[in-house]
Formats: C-alpha cells, sequence, structure tokens
C-alpha cells in the first residue's frame, strides 16, 4: 500500500521543517556560487579587454573616455558584488531566522502539547495549556476538551460499573423475594411454583405459600403488566400486602381490596392480576378470590374446572371483588397460572393454550407438585421458539398420597 508523505512514520515535524531549511540553504550557496564563478569570468574577461585596448593605438581623449568607462564598469562590478554578498548574506540570515522562528512557533508549541497529551494519558490530573500560534492553540483547547470528555465518560463508566456491582445483589434478592421458598407440608400435600422472567432475572410476576394458623395453607399468584426490574418491585409490592392481608385473617375478597387501596398510585397505564386463595389443610376447602386472572384449574385424573375471576383486575377498577369456594378432593391439583404461559406461541403462531396445560396436570395427578411444575414448564419452552416473550409463572397445589423417592 503506498504511503502518503504527510504520513511517513518516524519523520518528526522538526526534522522535515530542518531539511527544507537545510535544502533551502543549499539551493542560495549553490547559486551564489554560481553568480560568483559567473562574475570572476567576467572580471577576467574585461581584464583581457582592457590589457587589449592598451595595446590598441587611441587618441587621448579616447583613451580619456576608455578609462572612465572601464572605471565605472570597475564601480558597477563592485556593486554587483556587493548586492549578491548582501542578498546571499540576507537569505542565509533568513534562513536561521525563519527555522529559529518555526521552532519557537511550531516545535516547541507541539512539543509542549504533546508532552501534555502523554501526561493525561498516564492519568495525571492536569490542563492542556494553549500555547504558540492560534491555529496550535485552538488545537490545544479541543485536546484539554476531549480529555475532558473522556475524564467525564471514564468517570460515568466507573460509577455505572459500582451501581451494576451495588444493584446486582439486590436484584438477585428481588428474584428471590418474587419466588418464595416453600416450607414442608403435612403428609398429602405438596406445593411447588417456577417463574421464568421474560428479561433477565426479575419477572414482573410472582408467587407466595404461606402458612396460617392454625391448618391452613396461603396461595398468592400475581401478574404485574409488563415485565423488568421496575414491574418486579410492584409485584413484590403486591405479594407483602396480600401476604399481610392473610396473616391478619382477612377473606381474600378482603385482601385484594385492602391491597388495591395501598395501592392507589398505579397510574393510568399500569394494573394487575391477582388469584388469592385460602386452602383448609384438613378438609381441602378452598376460598379464593381472582382480580382478573387466568382461570385456575382444577384438575382430577377424569375432569378439570376452571375458577373463574370473581372481580376486575387491580388499577384501573376499584372492585368489587368475592369469594368463592370450592372443594380439593384427595388425587387433585390446583394450577394456578399467568397468561405468558398459556399465551405461549410456536414457530407458526398457534398459541400453546388452556386444554394442553390442562392435559398436562390431569394426566400428572398421581405424581408431586414439583414433577408436574417441571413437566409443564419444560414443555412450554420447548413449544415457543427462541426466548419466551412474557413472564411465566406455574404454582400447583396437589393433594394425595407422596410417592416415595429412590
Amino acid at each position: 500500500m503506498p504511503v502518503c508523505p504527510d504520513t511517513v512514520p518516524g519523520v518528526s515535524l522538526r526534522r522535515r521543517l530542518l531539511l527544507i531549511s537545510l535544502a533551502y540553504l543549499v539551493i542560495v550557496l549553490a547559486g551564489g556560487a554560481a553568480v560568483l564563478r559567473i562574475s570572476t569570468q567576467r572580471d577576467d574577461l574585461i581584464t583581457q579587454q582592457r590589457e587589449l585596448v592598451a595595446d590598441a593605438p587611441l587618441s587621448a581623449s579616447r583613451q580619456s573616455e576608455l578609462r572612465a568607462t572601464q572605471n565605472r564598469l570597475d564601480d558597477l562590478r563592485i556593486q554587483l558584488n556587493a548586492t549578491i554578498g548582501i542578498a546571499l548574506g540576507l537569505a542565509f540570515a533568513t534562513t536561521l531566522i525563519a527555522a529559529l522562528l518555526i521552532r519557537h512557533w511550531v516545535t516547541r508549541p507541539l512539543d509542549r502539547l504533546a508532552r501534555a497529551v502523554r501526561s493525561a494519558r498516564s492519568g495525571k490530573v492536569g490542563v492542556i495549556p494553549p500555547h504558540g500560534p492560534p491555529e496550535i492553540a485552538n488545537l490545544a483547547r479541543d485536546v484539554d476538551t476531549m480529555r475532558l470528555q473522556m475524564n467525564r465518560a471514564l468517570y460515568d463508566a466507573v460509577r455505572a460499573r459500582e451501581t451494576i456491582e451495588q444493584s446486582a445483589s439486590v436484584v438477585l434478592q428481588l428474584r428471590s423475594e418474587l419466588a418464595t421458598g416453600v416450607e414442608e407440608l403435612p403428609d398429602g400435600w405438596s406445593v411447588a411454583a417456577q417463574l421464568q422472567p421474560a428479561e433477565g432475572v426479575v419477572a414482573g410476576d410472582c408467587y407466595d405459600v404461606i402458612q396460617l394458623p392454625p391448618s391452613a395453607l396461603g396461595l398468592v399468584v400475581v401478574d404485574i403488566s409488563g415485565h423488568g426490574a421496575v414491574s418486579g418491585i410492584l409485584a413484590l409490592r403486591c405479594k407483602e400486602l396480600l401476604r399481610a392481608g392473610l396473616r391478619d385473617g382477612f377473606e381474600p375478597d378482603e385482601a385484594v381490596l385492602w391491597a388495591a387501596e395501598q395501592l392507589d398510585d398505579l397510574g393510568d397505564e399500569t394494573f394487575l392480576t391477582a388469584f388469592v386463595a385460602v386452602v383448609e389443610l384438613r378438609t381441602g376447602e378452598i376460598r379464593y378470590a381472582s382480580a382478573g386472572h387466568p382461570p385456575a384449574l382444577l384438575c382430577s385424573p377424569t375432569y378439570a374446572v376452571d375458577l373463574d375471576p370473581t372481580g376486575p383486575i387491580v388499577g384501573p377498577f376499584v372492585g368489587p371483588w368475592r369469594t368463592a369456594s370450592a372443594g380439593l378432593d384427595p388425587g387433585d391439583t390446583l394450577a394456578v397460572y399467568t397468561d405468558g404461559l398459556v399465551e405461549v406461541r410456536n414457530a407458526v403462531g398457534k398459541e400453546f393454550g388452556v386444554q394442553r396445560l390442562t392435559d398436562l396436570v390431569c394426566a400428572s395427578a398421581s405424581d408431586e407438585a414439583e414433577a408436574i411444575v417441571k413437566r409443564c414448564v419444560d414443555e412450554v419452552t420447548s413449544y415457543a421458539p427462541g426466548r419466551i416473550r412474557d413472564d411465566v409463572t406455574l404454582a400447583l397445589l396437589c393433594r394425595g398420597p407422596r410417592q416415595p423417592h429412590s
């Protein structure tokens, strides 16, 4: 690849200017030498001419005129030689002065600018001062502005990294709070749940399993519009409010109403659905309230019953909600899910659907809740090509004999 003369590596500006000055000086000296040589030859010819004239027979008046002319030529020769000498001297002096001025105006300011840039690059804090002619001074100001911008960008990057490090533990803690661990239940009961975020590790869904005295179990599933950290924080707020309501002895509809009253800052575009149930473990009775949530499934080996919503979504509406009841017989399974699970689409755009979920749960009635949840979530993730577009949550409560572990 040809190299542009202005970008020849290894040749500094100072050396380039010095080479140009030397070339100029050589040209001046060579020209002066040529002029002196020609002048010398001319003087020799004039001397020869004078000798010839002296030998020629001329009258006294002609000889007087000739001598005057020769004297005039001598004067002109002296003036010419003096002029050439002065011109050469001035050219030489101008060359030296130009080299000194270039060093003072160009190379020294550039050297100072280069040292300041290297100092800034090594991490030393300091202003890059503008020195030299206006063009180089403006360049120094631009470089200093760039240095300040780079310092600000570096500071912002360090702060961003520290923020990420600080928030990572918060995000992980938020995820663990959204997906509550399940305590041991009496023999014959098993409960399990799984949450799959659409983005990152924090979802806009959450679930909760609460031990309630004397022998009841609270089950909560919440779905916030949207997904991500903001929706996750709102889901955690709602979950804690519903947990507190159930522990204070509220009925499911009362817990939903109380939580909605506390969440009066949702805004016009934010809403949530919730399924809140209290299950009596001794009898299998279910008291539940569903705030616009997808119908929960009460599955047995031979049939399934939908537990439809008992009130509107929370946010744009203020209720009312009511508590309904159902029974969970031995061998039955209560499946509560969010719409992200059944709305997953395959490569041709067909939804996973409620019926497919119902068939999976009903066909697994003899299994424990954890095995059923894992099987259902695996089916959903394999059904969708690529990553899912909405948070997926599934919670199951099974009543039946535990299968012995191998």
